[in-house]
């Protein structure tokens, strides 16, 4: 269901949970009103003034900030793509529990704040610390947990000490908007952004990693097929993927000439190929990469495309990032449906009007 002002395509409303229209991801930097919106609880509300972040654990100066602080703070921006663990899982046979998110929950905003890592070097990490737990102010009751709980994800120190990790107050010159988490939400770059927390409140460093709920949840099950050794990973870097943002998925086009474009992007390193086919993947065509892409950003591409023949075509794209990763033709199944980046497939129609 489009949102009102048509941006997004709200797929929850409580807790919020939107995507964006395929169309919309031509542009270098999503409009705050554009981004995509992942909520596991309600927005709660915040007045700055009274807010504050605790910073506690194992450390040798436990600290207390003002969001007036922070903003007093030497600060850096970054351009990140953040994706939604749970992108294209509608996709997946059998389906998968969960949001049923199809492609649209990614986005790429130009986020501004302070450096975890200044914040972290004034409280003094203990020689101990090996793992960070961030807690959100957002809470509510999880069923499958028979409790209530704070929205909350732990992730490791050395992931954490990266200059453009960042505690984030504005986004793309604006201060956050709510639901994306005023005042202050974290930002991990590279990785899927469940462990990005909105709403944060206090940040407990920690000897291990703190298991709980919301960190278990974010796990990749894989089928066991009665194997008792099957791998079981945490979700954190992003998959090399690439999306069609035109044409749509039950497009109608003239026979004739069409450009065909998309994003692509990889958490572990830049896109350096897409390719593109236009007939069911028996053939690829190289598609041209538009500009740079930056650190943490999507490549936009784009590919000519002569139509001649009449009837029903697929379209399908995918990418190669310079770790040598290429985008499957189908994603391993798991049971929550996380880092789904199966090539992209487009059914259009070509008729003579």
């Amino acid at each position: 269901m489009p949102d009102s002002d048509g941006n997004l395509n709200v797929l929850s409303e409580d807790p919020l949970c939107a995507a964006v229209f395929l169309p919309n991801l031509n542009v270098p930097i999503s409009p705050n009103e554009g981004h995509f919106i992942r909520s596991h609880f309600p927005a709660p509300q915040i007045n700055a003034s009274d807010w504050s972040l605790t910073v506690n654990g194992h450390v040798d100066s436990p600290l207390d900030f003002s969001y007036d602080d922070l903003l007093k703070m030497p600060s850096r921006e970054v351009v990140n793509l953040m994706e939604c663990a749970g992108n294209s899982r509608s996709t997946m046979q059998p389906p998968a529990e969960g949001v049923q998110w199809d492609n649209g929950a990614v986005s790429v905003s130009c986020w501004k704040g302070v450096s975890l890592k200044t914040v972290l070097d004034q409280a003094s990490l203990k020689s101990s610390a090996t793992d960070v737990l961030f807690i959100g102010v957002d809470s509510g009751n999880v069923p499958q947990a028979g409790t209530s709980m704070a929205y909350e994800m732990s992730v490791p120190m050395e992931k954490l000490l990266d200059e453009d990790t960042l505690l984030a107050y504005e986004m793309n010159d604006a201060p956050l908007p709510l639901d994306h988490g005023f005042p202050i939400r974290l930002l991990i770059p590279g990785w899927y952004g469940m462990a990005s927390v909105k709403w944060l409140t206090k940040i407990t460093v920690m000897d291990h990693p703190n298991g709980g709920y919301h960190e278990l949840d974010y796990r990749f099950y894989p089928a066991t097929d009665g194997k008792s050794d099957a791998e079981i990973e945490r979700v954190s870097s992003l998959k090399v993927k690439s999306l069609i943002s035109t044409p749509s998925k039950g497009n109608i086009l003239q026979p004739g000439h069409h450009t065909i474009t998309g994003v692509a992007w990889s958490g572990d390193g830049h896109i350096t190929k897409v390719e593109v086919s236009t007939d069911d993947a028996r053939t690829w065509r190289e598609a041209k990469l538009e500009g740079p892409s930056g650190t943490y950003s999507w490549q936009h591409w784009e590919i000519d495309w002569d139509a001649v023949n009449l009837g029903h075509s697929l379209l399908r794209s995918r990418a190669t990032d310079s770790a040598g990763n290429v985008q499957p033709m189908l994603a391993t199944w798991n049971f929550r449906g996380y880092q789904v980046n199966s090539i992209h497939s487009v059914p259009i129609t070509i008729r003579q009007s």
